[in-house]
């Protein structure tokens, strides 16, 4: 069980380089530890309330993919972290599509600023509290902010021991479109991760009874987007991710071709595999 408490850096963290994301130059920052990726079922109606209306969503009979990104790091540049982002939606931007995060939960103030400044993310300071469930076993994951819960994770199983392959890929994404970065950006993360197929958190609003304005209505945006139903669940073990600095977008203005953007510098690539490992 463990307690990621939302608080602000202390002496002791500043000593210890925890104060603030360290800037790791350039080539962007690495990260290492363990996540869940969960898909879900969204309606192109709710995700349409997140993602910039000039995103075209990758949709099929009303509905497009989201989910959620729950992680515990060992290391980050802001030092130990645990991290749940709530993808709203697919989007796409030819010839590539990607989770567009709409809300980011965070247990460090530094993150929050480093996502906010660096990379145009929705980046909330939160508490996120991982413990064992009383009844039935398993685990209970709970995220307070904004003044109030917002959300619970449930499962009643923990991963199998049973290992998965090694696989090592890189994935586009984007962001941006916040106050703090009016502009649509790309960036580029390198991942390596043992993974495999694992039991799914069942996702239960918290009472709001006691949560301030703020933190019901956050508490309603996550759970219209996560109400839809499950479609799958990985763990990532022994992950390493490293993240490249973002590049702004520039509109595509070829006639005929769809609003969307394209990098200054470099066209969007497909996520690639690079190595399986069994």
């Amino acid at each position: 069980d463990h307690d990621r408490r939302a608080e602000p850096a202390t002496m002791a963290d500043r000593r210890a380089g925890r104060g603030r994301a360290r800037d790791e130059g350039p080539e962007g920052w690495s990260f290492r530890g363990s996540a869940h990726y969960q898909f879900h079922l969204v309606r192109s109606s709710v995700a349409r309330q997140f993602v910039p209306p000039d995103l075209p969503l990758v949709e099929l009979a009303g509905y497009t993919l989201g989910g959620f990104y729950y992680a515990n790091y060992a290391d980050s540049p802001a030092g130990r972290m645990d991290e749940l982002v709530v993808l709203s939606g697919l989007v796409w931007n030819a010839p590539t599509s990607c989770a567009w995060a709409s809300h980011v939960f965070v247990d460090r103030r530094s993150a929050v600023s480093h996502g906010r400044r660096v990379f145009g993310l929705p980046s909330r300071l939160s508490t996120i509290r991982q413990r064992r469930a009383v009844q039935g076993g398993g685990e209970v994951v709970a995220v307070e902010s904004g003044g109030g819960p917002i959300v619970e994770l449930r499962r009643k199983a923990r991963p199998s021991a049973l290992k998965g392959p090694k696989i090592s890929f890189q994935l586009p994404s984007f962001s941006g479109r916040t106050k703090h970065k009016p502009d649509l950006l790309k960036y580029d993360l390198d991942l390596s991760a043992t993974i495999q197929p694992c039991a799914g958190y069942e996702v239960s609003l918290p009472a709001s009874r006691g949560s301030s304005k703020a933190g019901s209505a956050l508490a309603a945006q996550v759970g219209s987007i996560l109400s839809g139903k499950m479609l799958a669940s990985l763990s990532f073990k022994n992950m390493s991710m490293h993240v490249k600095r973002p590049e702004v977008f520039a509109k595509n203005e070829k006639k005929g071709s769809a609003p969307i953007g394209v990098p200054k510098r470099r066209r969007a690539g497909s996520a690639k595999i690079s190595s399986v490992q069994t």
